[in-house]
């Protein structure tokens, strides 16, 4: 069956997502808007499409933009809250904002959200969704396979990047008088087909271990620059969600077939449908891990909003 509009996540999995720390809720938290910041790995275009696997309406060509839906976009629904992207019939009142953008570093995710808070800004009724960092990462992958940063350098480099943003969800928070931060950890690009073209290619095994230290590295930076007691912010671990898939040899405990092959088989990834699949995605995004080489899709999309949705209902925002 490829709808797939949610994914329970086990006790033990919701465990590994989630960050420890803070109080018990008082009340529940309700927001009124959810403002989603970062990568494409967060973005729904303006035609429905998404930097995944798109599902399409039956017996149709078009997009299906609330099936399959990405992180920010499932912790939304939880609360009834709908983006303008995704309501084709226009009788919905939008209340979240995508603010995310394809390609973003994080220095572009801090400058969207200054822009933000220098216009609109946040209360404690915004609820926030924030991941970025891959494109750091590749980006300084790059740059060491080209020589023009050592392993070091580059190390220096994404742990920069992941301060940054680590920082970021403090500003945003503002000691609680702003908005509640739901954010997610980057997926490990270090068990993604690219990284294994890259070995193949060089025949180094280190490139897919400089693509695992250089996730490592951001990760530990972003986690340690943000103070988290749970009133304020939540963290999704979604690197470790990504390896635990990826390594995992019983592919049935995640609803997978293939965990290490892209799905897709056009680019750009936004014409990627149920239509364009490889043979054994059997016309259904959500037995493949991976969309493309470097992009994970509906299923571990769908795993990662549900933790999301699960921390902000229970975390005493």
């Amino acid at each position: 069956m490829r709808v797939l509009k949610s994914i329970l996540v086990p006790a033990a999995l919701a465990a590994l997502l989630a960050a420890c720390g803070g109080s018990e809720r008082v009340e529940d938290y309700v927001p009124t808007k959810l403002v989603a910041f970062g990568d494409e790995l967060s973005v729904i275009n303006s035609d429905g499409s998404k930097y995944s696997v798109n599902a399409l309406k039956t017996n149709s060509t078009e997009l299906d933009c609330a099936t399959y839906p990405v992180w920010p976009q499932a912790v939304a629904s939880g609360y009834g809250l709908v983006f303008p992207q995704c309501n084709s019939s226009g009788v919905l009142t939008t209340s979240a904002e995508m603010k995310a953008v394809a390609g973003a570093k994080v220095a572009d995710v801090v400058a969207a959200v200054q822009a933000y808070q220098g216009t609109t800004g946040f209360t404690r009724a915004t609820l926030v969704t924030l991941m970025a960092g891959q494109n750091d990462i590749l980006a300084a992958y790059a740059d060491w396979v080209a020589g023009t940063l050592t392993r070091a350098q580059a190390t220096a480099q994404v742990a920069a990047a992941g301060k940054t943003l680590g920082t970021l969800v403090n500003t945003i928070t503002a000691s609680g008088n702003g908005g509640r931060v739901l954010y997610a950890t980057p997926p490990n690009i270090g068990y993604s087909p690219f990284a294994a073209s890259e070995v193949a290619s060089s025949g180094s095994e280190d490139r897919r271990t400089m693509l695992r230290e250089l996730t490592a590295a951001f990760v530990e930076a972003m986690r340690l620059a943000v103070t988290n007691d749970g009133a304020y912010a939540a963290l999704i671990t979604a690197d470790q969600l990504t390896v635990s898939m990826a390594t995992n040899t019983n592919l049935s405990a995640y609803a997978l077939t293939n965990n290490t092959e892209a799905a897709c088989t056009v680019t750009p990834l936004t014409s990627c449908t149920v239509a364009t699949l490889v043979s054994g995605a059997a016309s259904s995004g959500t037995t493949y891990l991976w969309a493309d080489a470097k992009v994970p899709g509906p299923n571990w999309q769908a795993r990662v909003g549900s933790a999301a949705l699960s921390r902000a209902r229970n975390n005493p925002f």
